[in-house]
């Protein structure tokens, strides 16, 4: 299960669970997604990049899910997450897996 916490002004945090066949392949690439510097290095040493984690989290892959991340050569964000799908055998959508994935966000007022 993935859990993301967003923090908001007035404090209010919103928790996000996420089950699936590669949640932390999610994760990483959700974080990517939304910083800038993150997205840098995961494209110019992932190595590192998954050493570091995000935000004091650290990425739970399997050493072969580590070594095919860092076999990875991609000059964009969209190319490596193509090559993830295609060489994790990830379905963007299948019946397969809408069963097996469920989001739930809770809402919590500080």
């Amino acid at each position: 299960m993935t859990t993301s916490t967003l923090r908001t002004s007035p404090p209010v945090t919103i928790s996000a669970h996420a089950t699936g066949p590669h949640p932390e392949v999610t994760r990483l690439l959700a974080a990517a997604v939304v910083n800038r510097q993150f997205r840098f290095l995961l494209l110019n040493d992932p190595v590192q990049a998954l050493k570091m984690g995000y935000q004091g989290e650290k990425f739970a892959f399997t050493k072969h899910e580590r070594d095919l991340i860092s076999s990875i050569n991609a000059k964009s964000l969209s190319e490596l997450a193509g090559q993830l799908i295609s060489s994790l055998g990830i379905s963007a959508y299948s019946d397969l897996y809408k069963n097996k994935t469920a989001i739930r966000r809770v809402f919590k007022t500080v």
